[in-house]
């Protein structure tokens, strides 16, 4: 791995680059195979700034800086936030690669027992609609009323005679569109 270093208004000591190569050399945990790495190091009216900047393989850059009293102080807050923005993105990667697998075993998994309707959330967050999907069984008549009272795009709805899941919408020229989904009769 290529590690640059750069100062102003400080001395670039074998110490000082030692320290930043050896906390650089312990991030590479948490953040995969490193490929290069810059570490900028400077002092102003006796404030140490350093500033790590790393890039990863996947195209992966991480940036952060340190300020403290001491240039030590400063080279472990910054890797310190490297360490925080990696665990964090490691954790956003693995947690859309669960959502993945978990849809695609309760997909195969709803083939083989008879569905349940989901059941209707209690509060509705900003942007949703939880009235969009009615429960209990009910007659086509009885979905296109409260289409028109709720004024919404579509009512999802179990069908009472046969029990399967339907949606109820209207198209672009305003006409009532009604969509079975397949199932056991």
């Amino acid at each position: 791995m290529n590690v640059n270093f750069s100062g102003k208004n400080v001395t670039l000591t074998d110490a000082l680059r030692a320290k930043a190569q050896k906390k650089i050399e312990k991030l590479e945990r948490f953040t995969g195979p490193m490929v290069s790495a810059h570490v900028s190091l400077q002092v102003e009216r006796r404030v140490h700034h350093a500033e790590l900047m790393i890039h990863c393989s996947h195209d992966r850059i991480y940036k952060a800086k340190g300020m403290a009293e001491d240039m030590y102080m400063a080279i472990n807050e910054a890797a310190d936030s490297i360490e925080q923005q990696a665990k964090k993105d490691k954790g956003r990667r693995l947690s859309g690669r669960n959502r993945n697998v978990e849809a695609s075993t309760s997909q195969e998994g709803a083939a083989d027992e008879e569905e349940e309707p989901p059941k209707r959330r209690k509060e509705a967050g900003p942007g949703r609609r939880s009235d969009l999907f009615l429960p209990k069984p009910m007659s086509v008549e009885d979905a296109m009323l409260q289409l028109r009272e709720l004024g919404a795009p579509l009512v999802v709805f179990r069908d009472a005679k046969s029990s399967r899941l339907q949606v109820l919408f209207k198209d672009d020229g305003g006409e009532l569109c009604l969509v079975e989904a397949p199932g056991k009769p």
